[in-house]
């Protein structure tokens, strides 16, 4: 395997790996909307995890798996600050996938880049 299918793959499982996390944390912390509105960002990672890992050279995936987990931190480091600061609740599911997105975003624009300079 090639180190860019490699990559794709780390970043691809990453993706559903958040996207079962942000669906477990409903169990965990409930229902309350903010946590409802994260397993449906979560839903958008599972779609994006395999739309990954099925079409090897799109750049549309590419752009919205740069795109798309990038906001998703943003959103998550200030969902939980919110939640420390006004609920006083650590939430290690939060953390976890801050850090995926941290991982993919690079991970992708590499994969990009490397495609668009072999066309």
């Amino acid at each position: 395997m090639e180190k860019e299918d490699n990559l794709r793959y780390i970043a691809a499982l990453l993706l559903i790996a958040s996207a079962i996390t942000h669906t477990l944390q409903l169990f965990v912390f409930g229902f309350a909307w903010h946590q409802i509105t994260a397993a449906l960002y979560g839903a958008m990672y599972l779609v994006l995890g395999i739309l990954l890992l099925k079409f090897k050279n799109n750049q549309i995936i590419l752009i919205l798996c740069i795109i798309l987990p990038a906001i998703g931190g943003t959103l998550g480091v200030i969902r939980f600050i919110e939640m420390l600061t006004h609920e006083d609740v650590f939430n290690y599911f939060i953390v976890f996938h801050v850090i995926v997105d941290i991982i993919v975003v690079p991970i992708c624009i590499y994969l990009l880049i490397k495609l668009r300079s072999n066309k």
